[in-house]
């Protein structure tokens, strides 16, 4: 079901706008990765740990503490209990300027975190190494070639329910030309049969486009339908 439907054509993603959200059972699908907290929100209970498994070409763990100490935590916003829409209009003010959006692309983990803090229990990570990391944040990284086959084991080995947390742009890289699929579908294909294996250690699972960054809506799209098949549904789009 759509949480947020898009409008066609589908304009601009980049790092704080949101075209949509698609949910299928414990499955988000959206073009964004700053709506993923909120799909976490949504769907675990809080009050448990959680271990995060994040699957991107970024790490994605900028936050702004002194905003979510003042705009979140000091003004008693109760954020789980935000709609979509109400999470999306939480902003940041900045001086001399308009102000900016407070969740976006690059910080939902790590503003999340601030928020609630005994929320992700074990963190592993599997990036590009681009971004920064706060000191002690990550538990383990792991290598592109091992990542396809051996996800259901890693889970199975720690305890608690698991948020797993995967951008398209983990299968492409960028050259003089633009943005090239790095990784074959065959790769993609059997990381999806993988998770699969992995279900019942999954509590929820949010997949981001980033179409900016996978070289446009087009591919993006064929990719998310592709993962979305082996994850057993349509993606309609």
């Amino acid at each position: 079901m759509w949480i947020k439907e898009p409008n066609f054509p589908l304009g601009v993603s980049h790092h704080d706008t949101l075209n949509f959200v698609f949910k299928h059972e414990n499955i988000y699908v959206m073009d964004n990765h700053l709506a993923a907290s909120w799909c976490w929100m949504d769907s675990i209970d809080l009050e448990k740990v959680h271990n995060l498994f994040h699957i991107d070409r970024h790490y994605d763990l900028l936050h702004f503490p002194n905003t979510v100490k003042t705009q979140i935590i000091e003004a008693g916003v109760q954020l789980h209990k935000l709609s979509l829409d109400e999470y999306i209009a939480l902003r940041q003010p900045m001086k001399g300027s308009q102000d900016a959006a407070l969740f976006r692309w690059d910080n939902y983990i790590g503003n999340l975190n601030l928020v609630y803090p005994e929320l992700f229990g074990i963190k592993y990570f599997a990036t590009h190494n681009d971004g920064t990391v706060p000191e002690g944040f990550i538990d383990r990284e792991y290598e592109i070639k091992d990542l396809s086959t051996n996800v259901e084991y890693w889970m199975s080995q720690i305890e608690n329910k698991w948020i797993l947390n995967l951008d398209i742009d983990y299968f492409f890289a960028t050259s003089e030309d633009g943005k090239y699929q790095m990784l074959t579908d065959e790769y993609i294909i059997e990381l999806c049969k993988n998770i699969n294996e992995a279900r019942k250690h999954i509590a929820v699972i949010t997949i981001c486009l980033s179409p900016e960054c996978c070289g446009g809506w087009d591919i993006s799209i064929e990719k998310a339908k592709l993962i979305c098949e082996h994850l057993g549904f349509e993606l309609p789009l």
